[in-house]
């Protein structure tokens, strides 16, 4: 895998879950949401950047995304559980691949294009950080590969725990707020802040996959 100006994606994803949209879609809709949405998300990504997708379930990851010459999956062992282990078990992939900075994304972005994957990677700052629709999550991260103390804080209140994070290593940090950087989809609220025709592809996907 030839990193790309430098740059490695490293995508965290795990079968299931989404249990917060039961409100909106069933169980089996929404275990194929999953798998929509990694679809796209890779695709952005696949546009611009070689992608590393972590999983605990590999076997799921590569029914999902099929093969790509530039994708590789990342297994995840029982004994690093979690998603910051993930996320952190990418870095660790990227670096031995290459790169010299590590892009973040979670796999629940549906708005994400490669011209947000372009955005992100544009700064120059150590630290690039993409907030959620609320600017209190952290979405998508962008990090020098030389950065190895950073400590991935994903979880409620991010943005502001990898800001401090930052900090404490003397790393200046860009926020790029867009709004295919700032969507995700794990409530009802955010199914519902989603354009209609966006609602309507997701829908149409999921039904597709039953098929």
């Amino acid at each position: 895998m030839r990193p790309r100006a430098g740059a490695v994606a490293v995508v965290p994803l795990r079968a299931g879950g989404k249990t917060r949209l039961a409100g909106v879609l069933g169980a089996a809709e929404r275990e194929r949401l999953v798998t929509v949405l990694a679809r796209h998300v890779v695709t952005a990504l696949l546009a611009e950047v070689p992608v590393l997708v972590v999983t605990g379930d590999p076997g799921f990851a590569a029914r999902a995304l099929g093969p790509d010459p530039r994708l590789r999956l990342v297994p995840q062992p029982a004994d690093r559980p979690g998603l910051n282990a993930a996320v952190a078990l990418g870095r660790e992939a990227a670096v031995a691949a290459g790169a010299g900075r590590v892009l973040v994304a979670h796999a629940d972005l549906p708005l994400l294009t490669p011209a947000d994957v372009r955005a992100l990677l544009a700064p120059a700052a150590p630290v690039v950080l993409a907030p959620d629709r609320a600017g209190e999550g952290t979405n998508a991260l962008v990090l020098d590969a030389g950065a190895r103390g950073f400590a991935f804080r994903f979880g409620p209140g991010s943005r502001a725990a990898h800001a401090a994070e930052a900090a404490r290593l003397g790393l200046g940090v860009q926020l790029v707020r867009r709004p295919g950087t700032a969507a995700d989809l794990d409530t009802p609220e955010d199914w519902a802040a989603l354009p209609g025709d966006v609602r309507d592809r997701l829908r149409s996907a999921v039904v597709s996959l039953r098929r």
